[in-house]
C-alpha cells in the first residue's frame, strides 16, 4: 500500500499556511517509520530532495502497522469476518430449509476471504456494521423457517428479549432474505422494504385494500363494499366476511395490482367500485409482495368463488414477475398476466426503461426455466413476457401504461 505525501492526498498541509500541519505530518510519519509500521520514500531531487514523499506498507511492516493500529482504537476486518463466519456456521444446524443452510454455509465460506459480495457489502460498510448482521442472520434464520404472524416488536422481543432489535437491522434482514431466498432471487433489496410481511412480520394493521361491490355482514352489521371510495380498506379480521360477500354475489373476475397508484388508476378508469362491481370484478392491492393475510384471503376467495378468473397486473420487472408466480404458486390456479404481456413490453421498450443487470437476467432466465415445465394457460404468456424483457434489455414499471 502507498501513501502519498502531497497536496493531493493532505491538502491542508501542503497549502501555503499549512506548514505546521506539515511538519506534524512528517513527525508522526517519522514515528511510524521508527516502530516499523511504514517505510518512508524521499524526494531524491528538486527543492524537496530529503522530504518525505510516500509512506509504503508492505509484507515486513504490515504487522506492526496492525499492532499499532489495534493499540490506537482501532479494529481489524478480520475481527468482523471472523465473527460473522462462526456465527453464520452456528446457525446452519438451526436452518429449517435447506436453502438457508446452503446460503449460510456460503456466508461462511465466503467471510473467511474476507469476500463480502454475497451479502451485497462493500468492505468499508461492513467495517461500520457487521455487529449488525449477527442478529440480523439470526433473525433471517427464524423468519425462514416460518413464526407465528405477530407485529414487529412482539417476533422481535421472542427472538431477541429486545422489542427493538429487529426494527434496528431490518434491512440487513431483508437484504438477506433477499439473496437467500430463491422466491425473491433477482429482486433489488431496495425494491423489497416491505418484505417481512410476508414472512408474518407486521409493521402496521393487517388491511385488504379492494374495490368492487358486495354486502358484508360482519357481526350484526352489514356494509356495503361499494360505499368505500376510492377503495375500502377493510381489516383482515373482515377476510372471511369479505370472501363470502364476494361468493354470494358470484363473482366472475379478481384483479390484483402490484402498485398503490395504479391500483387506484385501475379504479378509477372502471368508474369507481360500484362500477367493478356492475361488471363482477373486485381488484386488490397486494403492495408488492402480498402478505400472508391477503394471500390467505386471495386462495380462500378462489375456493370459493371457483368459476370466478384471476388475473395480476405487475411491474415488467423481475420483482412483478415473481409477484405473479408466488401468487400462481400458493393460490394453485391460472392467474392471467394483465396489461404486462409481451406485446405491452415491446411497444413500450421502444421508449426505453431502465437496463437489466446481469443479476437480473440470470434471475429472469431461472424463473423461466422453473415455470415453463407448470401447466396452465398462463404460463406460455408468462414465458412471452420474460422472453421479451430479455431481448429488449429492459425493465418497465406498471406505471407506464
Amino acid at each position: 500500500m502507498i501513501l502519498r505525501l502531497d497536496a493531493r492526498t493532505f491538502p491542508d498541509a501542503f497549502a501555503p499556511e499549512g506548514r505546521e500541519q506539515r511538519a506534524a505530518l512528517v513527525a508522526a510519519a517519522g514515528e511510524l517509520e521508527a516502530g516499523g509500521c511504514v517505510r518512508i520514500v524521499r524526494h531524491a531531487r528538486g527543492p524537496l530532495i530529503g522530504e518525505p514523499k510516500e509512506l509504503r506498507i508492505g509484507p515486513v511492516e504490515i504487522v506492526p502497522a496492525c499492532e499499532t493500529a489495534q493499540a490506537l482504537g482501532y479494529e481489524p476486518l478480520a475481527v468482523g469476518l471472523t465473527a460473522v463466519e462462526r456465527h453464520a456456521a452456528l446457525l446452519q444446524a438451526e436452518a429449517g430449509v435447506a436453502w438457508m443452510r446452503s446460503f449460510l454455509e456460503t456466508v461462511a465460506t465466503t467471510a473467511r476471504t474476507a469476500d463480502l459480495s454475497l451479502i451485497g457489502m462493500s468492505r468499508q460498510r461492513f467495517k461500520h456494521e457487521w455487529r449488525d448482521l449477527i442478529p440480523a442472520l439470526t433473525a433471517a434464520v427464524a423468519l425462514a423457517a416460518g413464526v407465528a404472524p405477530a407485529w414487529e416488536r412482539v417476533v422481535s422481543e421472542r427472538l431477541f428479549r429486545d422489542s427493538k432489535m429487529l426494527g434496528r437491522v431490518r434491512s440487513h434482514i431483508v437484504a438477506l432474505l433477499v439473496r437467500a431466498d430463491p422466491r425473491w432471487e433477482g429482486v433489488p433489496p431496495e425494491e423489497a422494504a416491505e418484505l417481512l410481511e410476508a414472512y408474518g412480520v407486521r409493521r402496521k394493521p393487517g388491511l385488504i385494500r379492494c374495490a368492487g361491490a358486495a354486502m358484508l355482514r360482519v357481526g350484526d352489521a352489514v356494509y356495503r363494499l361499494e360505499d368505500f371510495t376510492p377503495a375500502a380498506h377493510l381489516p383482515d379480521s373482515w377476510a372471511g366476511a369479505w370472501v363470502e360477500a364476494l361468493a354470494e354475489m358470484k363473482i366472475r373476475q379478481v384483479t390484483t395490482v402490484e402498485n398503490e397508484y395504479p391500483f387506484l388508476a385501475y379504479v378509477e378508469e372502471a368508474g369507481g367500485p360500484a362500477a367493478l362491481g356492475a361488471r363482477g370484478e373486485v381488484a386488490v392491492y397486494t403492495a408488492g409482495f402480498p402478505t400472508p393475510a391477503i394471500v390467505a384471503a386471495l386462495s380462500h376467495l378462489s375456493e370459493r368463488a371457483t368459476d370466478a378468473s384471476f388475473q395480476h397486473w405487475g411491474d415488467a420487472d423481475v420483482g412483478g414477475m415473481r409477484i405473479w408466480w408466488f401468487l400462481r404458486s400458493r393460490l394453485q390456479r391460472p392467474i392471467a398476466l394483465f396489461r404486462t404481456t409481451a406485446e405491452w413490453i415491446s411497444a413500450e421498450a421502444i421508449r426505453g426503461g431502465r437496463s437489466l443487470s446481469g443479476t437480473e437476467r440470470a434471475a429472469l432466465e431461472r424463473l423461466r426455466a422453473e415455470i415453463e415445465t407448470a401447466e396452465g394457460t398462463d404460463v406460455p404468456s408468462a414465458c412471452e413476457a420474460i422472453a421479451a424483457l430479455l431481448r429488449h434489455g429492459v425493465k418497465i414499471e406498471q406505471e407506464r401504461y
